[in-house]
């Protein structure tokens, strides 16, 4: 795979995880809002907020490759 194929597919990723930390973001406010345990979600978070900066870090070193 290219490093511009491997940059598409970083950000392809990036998108999704962002749409999934949208949503977990909504779970937690609802949960907390109906004043249920919102532990299990915010666990989720951190994994996914865990995942965004590998991700990150990965698009930073695809960008500064030589082409």
């Amino acid at each position: 795979m290219t490093p511009e194929a491997q940059l598409a597919s970083v950000r392809l990723q990036v998108s999704i995880l962002a749409d999934q930390v949208v949503s977990l973001v909504e779970v937690i406010s609802r949960q907390a809002e109906a004043g249920r345990d919102a532990t299990a979600a915010r666990e989720k978070l951190d994994i996914l907020e865990g995942l965004m900066w590998k991700l990150h870090a990965r698009q930073g070193r695809l960008k500064n490759l030589p082409h």
